[in-house]
């Protein structure tokens, strides 16, 4: 059975890390088999809002995306190169500012077919999410 922590904090107040806890849970008699972690290499992700979507002019399935990041500190309207064949008007998805670091490297301006890009949308499997989980 997995037990995520956090829905174990909802039931008991657990002040030691994940390793302590582990450990006296087996020693009561619960094995703990494994432990399973995740985002611990991802940061500034966010969620946003595509606002706009216009057909990439050099490309038959690229698209130019504006995304509300609903903060001026992220730059609130991005403009993302995206290749995803599922956006759409409104859609909130996970999108990672220039800076952010998911399990496959980290994200920079980019310039794809000669259209700027500050980000990227990202997909369950571009931020390492375990089918399982998702």
């Amino acid at each position: 059975m997995k037990a995520p922590l956090i829905w174990l904090k909802d039931f008991t107040d657990i002040d030691v890390d994940v390793k302590t806890l582990a450990d006296s849970m087996t020693i009561s008699g619960s094995k703990v088999e494994t432990i399973i972690t995740s985002g611990e290499d991802i940061s500034d992700v966010y969620t946003g809002k595509i606002t706009d979507i216009k057909d990439h002019p050099d490309s038959d399935h690229l698209h130019i995306v504006t995304v509300d990041m609903g903060r001026d500190d992220l730059g609130h309207d991005l403009q993302i190169v995206c290749g995803a064949p599922n956006v759409y008007v409104g859609m909130i998805c996970p999108v990672a500012v220039i800076g952010a670091k998911l399990p496959g490297g980290s994200i920079k301006k980019g310039k794809l077919r000669g259209v700027d890009s500050y980000g990227m949308c990202c997909s369950i499997d571009e931020l390492g999410v375990p089918a399982e989980d998702s």
